[in-house]
């Protein structure tokens, strides 16, 4: 009888490994996407970072999009924050983090440990994007929140031509960083950012106020064609497309939302969307899945 129950026991504790073996396959098909760790030499130091790519080969026309955290960010606060990955689960595109020094990025003097321990990130991006895209042989685009939009900012100004768009969310460039040649580019703001005045006269730490800047692309870019505002709730996108240089321009402007990532709420889409839309310039559409 002790023999039989052994046996028992034996056969639910294999079943129940086979089932759990099997869920571990079903799940390794179903996946979509997979995370890989990288590190490389660039500016003098050992940088690092993540990939998050489809399993399926991605194609030629899909874009690879670099996202730079904002300040004391991990790659999986930055992750969690910007919703891009659904673009990687739906096949559509390849995202890249960057590792900051000590959760930093030099943008020119500013900020952090990077800044400090005058970190070259300037040479660190040209080197990854020659890394994560030999030949150029995507589209390449850059996203940059705060501190690490500072620095997307000091690669339009520094190596233009590395990135094919950028989207800036809730940043200035440093008083030294004036982009002068024309570039596609996407500035996000807040009405309410307490770091980023949206106007002359308000109140912000950063400078020049984010109408001022956009004016500013606007002219670096010869945009003289009517903008087009669309609104998204409490969000209003205005682009200007079809400009002298061939680039577009374009403003997304919360109403509320301080120094925040923007991020979904009612019926006002996040952010993810919006940059897709621009970076792509096809219609607004919410998340894939």
């Amino acid at each position: 009888m002790r023999r039989v129950l052994i046996l028992t026991v034996a056969f639910v504790l294999t079943l129940g490994v086979a089932m759990f073996a099997g869920t571990n396959i079903i799940s390794a098909l179903e996946r979509t996407s997979y995370t890989v760790t990288y590190s490389m030499q660039a500016g003098g130091l050992t940088r690092s970072y993540e990939e998050i790519a489809p399993v399926a080969a991605l194609p030629r026309s899909a874009p690879i999009i670099v996202v730079l955290s904002g300040i004391a960010a991990s790659t999986d606060d930055e992750v969690t924050r910007d919703r891009l990955v659904p673009y990687v689960n739906a096949g559509l595109a390849e995202l890249v983090y960057p590792t900051g020094y000590e959760q930093s990025w030099n943008a020119g003097g500013c900020c952090g440990g990077a800044a400090a321990a005058k970190v070259d990130d300037v040479a660190f991006l040209k080197a990854l994007a020659a890394q994560v895209d030999p030949g150029h042989a995507h589209p390449l685009y850059v996203v940059g929140y705060s501190n690490g939009g500072r620095l997307a900012y000091r690669m339009a100004c520094s190596a233009p031509g590395v990135f094919d768009a950028l989207a800036v969310v809730k940043a200035m460039p440093m008083r030294d960083c004036r982009v002068t040649r024309p570039v596609t580019i996407l500035q996000i703001a807040s009405l309410d950012d307490t770091a980023v005045p949206f106007e002359p006269g308000e109140h912000g730490k950063e400078s020049p106020p984010a109408t001022v800047q956009v004016a500013r692309l606007r002219a670096a870019d010869g945009c003289r064609a009517p903008s087009v505002a669309v609104p998204h709730g409490a969000m209003t996108m205005t682009t200007w497309s079809n400009c002298a240089s061939g680039a577009r321009v374009g403003f997304a402007v919360w109403d509320v939302g301080g120094h925040n990532f923007p991020w979904p709420k009612g019926n006002t889409a996040g952010a993810a969307p919006i940059i897709w839309s621009f970076f792509t310039n096809t219609a607004f559409a919410p998340l894939p899945g």
